[in-house]
């Protein structure tokens, strides 16, 4: 019994672990010892429109991971643009709680008794991709990208954590050494 419940445990920890993906590819070519100032451009994206507020969210951290990273934001002329485009999806998750419980040793006795069940839930997960694009601006040539996903939630102060996580994530390797 003990051993069932342990299993239930880990499975319903694991499940709720994070499933956060960041991957950032770069421009061999680019010189990024030479950017100096960035600007934000605003891009199309389906995120502003159908949510100001986390799109708000989601450009703050980036330009809180460009300062980070030692550039300064200015007006114009910047030496780089930075934009992001968003897109989720929607995904079904399969969960298997398997029990187990079993008493096969007793003192003098050869037989035993043993009980197995399985229990499989879908649920329906929604899917968040943030991509990160850093631009030359005198060039107009992509130098830098990051690939964010998770799993978003239904709560906007987990999202909001999950934003800055990523967008945290992605500028560790911000400028490629």
């Amino acid at each position: 019994m003990k051993r069932a419940l342990f299993g239930a445990m880990v499975i319903a920890f694991v499940a709720g672990c994070s499933t956060m993906s960041v991957n950032t590819d770069y421009s061999v070519d680019a010189d990024f010892s030479q950017f100096k100032t960035f600007q934000y451009q605003n891009s199309p994206n389906d995120v502003e429109a159908a949510s100001p507020l986390v799109h708000e969210r989601i450009v703050n951290a980036i330009r809180q991971g460009m300062t980070s990273s030692g550039l300064q934001e200015v007006d114009s002329e910047p030496d780089v643009y930075v934009t992001y485009h968003g897109s989720s999806t929607q995904q079904l998750r399969f969960d298997t709680t398997y029990m187990s419980m079993s008493n096969w040793h007793r003192p003098g006795w050869h037989s035993g008794m043993g009980v197995t069940s399985a229990s499989t839930r879908a649920t329906t997960i929604t899917q968040g991709t943030l991509v990160i694009d850093i631009w030359d601006a005198s060039s107009n040539t992509l130098v830098w990208r990051a690939i964010a996903t998770d799993t978003l939630s239904q709560n906007p102060e987990r999202n909001t954590s999950a934003i800055n996580r990523a967008v945290e994530r992605a500028f560790r390797s911000f400028p490629p050494r």
